[in-house]
């Protein structure tokens, strides 16, 4: 008889003995896997956390002067800079939260926008106390916001 036997190492396959070592096998392959995954993007980031994503600059002109809107379409989180200051907020069904400073005109020289009218890739249309259906546009192109490939 052969040490290789065909027969005993189907009956050793298929006993119940052997079900938990190809289970725990694959089990811990798929956690070496995810694991393998998620350190190597915290090693790329520096951090657990990934990087913020960069608001889309809007510059607008109005009467009562210069500003830029700082925003991304689908994110809620919205900036408003001036020569006078700046202002962080929150955006929620197109409607800005400047947390208390909806209405304060002395941190930027005007009230600060309230709604956001119309947006897409291009122009940001805003509405507020101060401020009637301004038209922003955006100055970045298209290549400008791509990751340069390193070589």
């Amino acid at each position: 008889m052969s040490k290789f036997d065909t027969g005993s190492l189907a009956r050793f396959v298929w006993r119940v003995e052997f079900i938990p070592y190809v289970v725990f096998t694959v089990i811990g392959a798929a956690v070496i896997y995810v694991l393998g995954g998620v350190g190597l993007n915290a090693w790329r980031n520096g951090s657990l956390i990934p990087p913020p994503t960069k608001l889309q600059r809007y510059d607008c002109s109005a009467p009562l002067g210069n500003f830029s809107v700082y925003y991304l379409h689908g994110t809620d989180r919205v900036q408003i800079k001036t020569a006078n200051g700046l202002l962080d907020g929150t955006v929620q069904q197109n409607r800005f939260d400047w947390q208390g400073f909806a209405n304060d005109r002395s941190l930027l020289g005007f009230a600060p926008p309230s709604e956001i009218v119309f947006d897409n890739a291009k122009t940001l249309r805003v509405s507020g106390p101060d401020l009637k259906d301004v038209v922003c546009t955006s100055t970045a192109e298209a290549g400008s916001e791509r990751r340069a490939i390193v070589q």
